[in-house]
């Protein structure tokens, strides 16, 4: 998720490996620290820790649902989006303790909680099978149709629940923009967003640069929709959006809206996190779910902070359809149990079932229910007026165009190449992670690279990804491990680089850090590299620390590497060799 972060700059200078640059008086000083890194891994606590980019429901909860399909049973693998998971997982849970029966054999529904974008590519890979799909918009099922040259979704499926997606804004500066009274939309957006002024357009210097966050559309239903209606608002059409209109002076308004961004993400619900811990100095606005806003109020409680906007240009719902595919992999008897799965949940969700969860019904001429109520920062009017969806091809091409004209990256990869990197083939992994963070990555970004072992060295500096895209390759592929484990210091230098390029904040600027083991080498102290990494405070060339505790041999190092995200406002991460790859693509989504 996407979990997001930012690429580097910088000219292109390959050194020595770490090792051919030391003197030989350093190998006895390595032998040693190996020495005391293999007591510390034997006396270390041997506990898995996973990333939950992804997890499973239909393994019983202890309330009476069955551990495992009974034998016999036709199991139905069903792939939803995560804001769903309060919603479906109780329902998922209870289907399967109800043992129902399609000919006579028992359905049991095997759930796995996966980002929309994130399945579709998937699906469209066949790296992903699933029976029944549920993404938070059908805007998905004909992308999947449009890249597997195939009708693998149905036209018209039928939904779950469904949500609008809004600009949610702090209530001070909703009203600078004239809210309540006067409909908002993408117009005021692009105004703040070209404005040298930031809110002091608005008569408000006081609330500082304007700030947009939105989910990262190759990720995201919020970010591909927001992205949508940004062209739909730019070209003044409702409908009927053409391949033509990606271009031209529609194009450069998206551009200039896009530049306003602080960083992208995988899913709404992170950035909803960063919004409660930030403040209005993370972010004065943020596209995302009405159901996501509600939930966001709900837990600050008392009176709302974050009111909807629902853009006067229009707006999209995210009708969450329930696709049976029309795939290879689908038997008939799967077919049967999905088609009741589907109708459980259209019995089970009413109104009063789909608002606790912050969702409207699916039925679009049914009231939604409290809390989706004024009281709470939304408006059960609202929206008025809805954007058709777009053809397959215009989808696909908006997706390049944004991948071309986002906010471009400065970001340092720092990588721990110390002796334990060596077991379970941490480093090898680990270089698989990182090729598959390559892959995300756009030509326009920069990006370098740092290792550290109980010394630190800056392999790569910063630079254009286009020009040094085959030298970072082939360095990460020819690293391997020895030594300790220094990556305060390693994470202080990188910081302290990609700060000296930050520039005009015109980039996302990001550290993103990974080590296996707890800190044996360094001279900075946590505390003088918690007070630099805060005192930046929250400005559009701030630098965000996204850390990644690899491996149980981490344990040690968590809680440090927790700090080191919180004060820079990053993200911290839990990896293990058989998702660690999963790691690096969620955190590319931050680009």
């Amino acid at each position: 998720m996407r979990a997001p972060v930012p690429p580097h700059q910088r000219p292109l200078v390959f050194g020595l490996t770490p090792r051919a640059r030391r003197p030989p008086a350093a190998y006895a000083r390595r032998d040693m620290k190996r020495s005391r890194l293999l007591v510390l891994v034997l006396a270390a606590v041997a506990i898995g820790v996973l990333v939950l980019i992804g997890r499973g429901h239909g393994g019983g909860d202890g309330d009476g649902a069955p551990a495992k399909a009974t034998e016999g049973a036709v199991e139905v693998g069903f792939s939803y989006s995560p804001e769903k998971e309060k919603l479906l997982a109780p329902l998922i849970d209870e289907f399967n303790a109800g043992e129902t029966e399609v000919g006579g054999t028992p359905v049991f529904v095997r759930a796995e909680v996966i980002a929309s974008g994130e399945a579709e590519q998937k699906i469209a890979a066949g790296t992903l099978e699933p029976v029944a799909w549920s993404p938070a918009s059908s805007l998905w099922g004909r992308l999947l149709n449009y890249e597997a040259d195939r009708p693998l979704a149905p036209d018209d499926p039928p939904s779950i629940v469904r949500t609008p997606l809004v600009i949610a804004m702090w209530r001070p500066m909703a009203r600078a923009l004239g809210w309540p009274n006067r409909p908002v939309g993408f117009e005021e957006i692009l105004a703040l967003a070209r404005s040298g002024k930031g809110w002091g357009a608005y008569g408000h210097p006081e609330f500082g640069a304007f700030k947009l966050v939105h989910t990262n559309p190759d990720f995201s239903t919020s970010g591909l929709s927001a992205v949508v209606a940004e062209y739909y608002a730019s070209t003044g059409k409702r409908e009927g959006l053409l391949a033509a209109d990606i271009d031209g002076a529609a194009r450069a308004r998206v551009r200039d809206i896009e530049r306003s961004i602080v960083h992208y993400g995988d899913t709404t619900l992170l950035i909803a996190e960063q919004m409660r811990e930030g403040g209005p100095a993370y972010a004065s606005a943020v596209a995302m779910e009405e159901a996501t806003l509600l939930d966001f109020n709900e837990e600050r409680g008392g009176q709302p902070q974050l009111v909807a906007i629902y853009p006067k240009d229009g707006t999209f719902f995210s009708d969450n359809p329930f696709f049976v595919l029309d795939a290879e992999w689908v038997s008939p008897a799967e077919r049967a149990g999905a088609e009741a799965f589907q109708e459980f949940l259209e019995e089970r969700i009413t109104p009063q079932v789909a608002a606790a969860s912050g969702f409207r019904p699916a039925d679009l001429g049914e009231e939604p229910a409290p809390p989706i109520a004024r009281g709470n920062g939304v408006k059960p009017s609202e929206p008025k007026q809805i954007l058709s969806l777009p053809t397959p091809r215009v989808l696909a091409k908006i997706r390049d165009a944004w991948r071309r004209d986002r906010k471009p990256a400065n970001v340092m990869l720092v990588v721990d190449v110390s002796g334990s990197m060596a077991e379970e083939r941490r480093l090898q992994r680990a270089k698989q992670g990182l090729g598959v963070f390559f892959d995300q990555i756009q030509p326009r970004d920069r990006l370098g690279l740092t290792v550290f072992d109980d010394e630190v060295d800056q392999l790569v500096p910063v630079g254009l990804f286009a020009l040094q895209e085959g030298g970072l390759r082939r360095k990460v592929s020819g690293l391997f491990p020895d030594g300790g484990t220094a990556f305060r210091d390693a994470t202080g230098r990188a910081f302290e680089t990609v700060r000296r390029l930050s520039g005009a904040g015109d980039r996302i600027n990001a550290v993103i850090v990974l080590t296996d083991g707890d800190d044996t080498d360094s001279s900075r102290s946590l505390q003088a590299l918690l007070r630099e990494l805060s005192s930046q405070g929250d400005s559009a060339t701030q630098v965000r620390v996204f850390t990644i505790a690899y491996s149980a041999n981490a344990v040690g190092a968590e809680d440090a590497l927790k700090k080191i995200a919180q004060a820079s406002g990053g993200q911290f991460y839990e990896g293990q060799t058989k998702n660690i790859e999963l790691v690096y693509r969620s955190i590319s989504s931050f680009f």
